[in-house]
């Protein structure tokens, strides 16, 4: 059992604060992760891709857009995003308070496939 509340937060480059709420750092799992990711005002993620892992982000709070392969959509409560091995993407916050997205990535998230790209 974990609770998110015991969970340590981490600040990313980008200023995101990070929860790896579920994975096989901190669990028994061994194929997937779940982490809640809080972009506060103005922070955007940087651009990048996976060469292993499909992602789902689930939008819990706030607003913002995502930009997959060029295409850029506006994103809010409710709104599932769903990112192949390869595409390209990045998110960023837009209006008041945070964008925080439940992030699910399978094969578990390894900084080992993750390809910036600026």
């Amino acid at each position: 059992m974990i609770n998110r509340e015991q969970i340590e937060p981490s600040i990313g480059e980008d200023g995101s604060i990070i929860r790896e709420l579920a994975s096989p750092h901190n669990s028994a799992l061994t194929r997937h992760s779940l982490a809640e990711i809080r972009h506060p005002p103005g922070t955007t993620s940087q651009e990048h891709y996976h060469t292993e892992a499909e992602e789902t982000y689930l939008v819990l709070e706030g607003h913002g857009r995502v930009q997959v392969d060029g295409e850029t959509h506006a994103i809010g409560p409710g709104d599932i995003v769903v990112i192949v091995p390869g595409q390209q993407h990045t998110v960023w916050q837009e209006g008041e308070g945070d964008l925080v997205l439940l992030v699910s990535c399978v094969p578990a998230y390894s900084v080992d496939e993750v390809v910036f790209t600026e």
